[in-house]
């Protein structure tokens, strides 16, 4: 059942981590813009932590966690190694320390449980609008818990607390859908069941006489 107090997410880019995050993949707009490119001819979704301090400022990330989709493989690859060579560095008010954030080659959206739908539920970031030869959109923060259920660090699950608590995720609906995502996952589908249950069972236990 669909909680009547459901938050529409919003993305936030106007914090330091979230300019960095801009600023990346501008570089890389700039570069497809001068090579002639079509509007949209790349696609970029972002998870992880950086996807997760956009809708709650709950934590800093360093690494970006991003699938890029071309028509050309070998574009993806030059594309990749771009953004890897040249890391954003921002200042993090909380730490007061100039932080890097870097692009991770080595992040791979098979490495969890992910719907099939995920890209139709992403919010594109109006920086680069349907004119633009880059889309840049971020991952639905129901497809990011999703996501994380595969490792499931502490890390992980603090995430999902916290997109769970900013009333992002409709209970219901994160339960079918995850479930969905686990059948058709690769990998041992228990382990991620089980977090999830745990996590649904931790959530709801903490939320303040609130029916799901």
């Amino acid at each position: 059942m669909e909680l009547p107090d459901t938050v529409v997410p919003r993305l936030n880019t106007s914090t330091a981590l979230g300019q960095a995050l801009v600023s990346m993949f501008k570089s890389i707009e700039v570069e497809l813009t001068l090579e002639g490119a079509r509007p949209g001819a790349v696609r970029v979704i972002v998870f992880g932590g950086c996807a997760v301090h956009l809708y709650t400022h709950h934590r800093i990330s360093t690494d970006v966690d991003a699938e890029i989709y071309c028509a050309d493989f070998r574009d993806k690859l030059r594309l990749q190694t771009l953004l890897a060579e040249f890391p954003e560095q921002f200042f993090d008010e909380q730490s007061g320390r100039v932080m890097e954030l870097n692009y991770d080659l080595q992040y791979n959206t098979s490495f969890g449980p992910l719907h099939e739908d995920y890209w139709e539920r992403s919010f594109p970031l109006e920086e680069f609008p349907l004119e633009s030869a880059l889309h840049l959109h971020i991952a639905a923060p129901i497809d990011i818990t999703i996501s994380k259920l595969g490792r499931a660090t502490d890390q992980d699950v603090g995430d999902i607390m916290a997109l769970l608590r900013a009333g992002f995720i409709v209970i219901a609906e994160l339960r079918q859908l995850a479930l969905q995502a686990i059948d058709m996952y690769v990998g041992n589908k228990e382990p991620p069941r089980s977090i999830l249950t745990n996590i649904l069972h931790d959530y709801l236990e903490t939320a303040d006489g609130q029916v799901f």
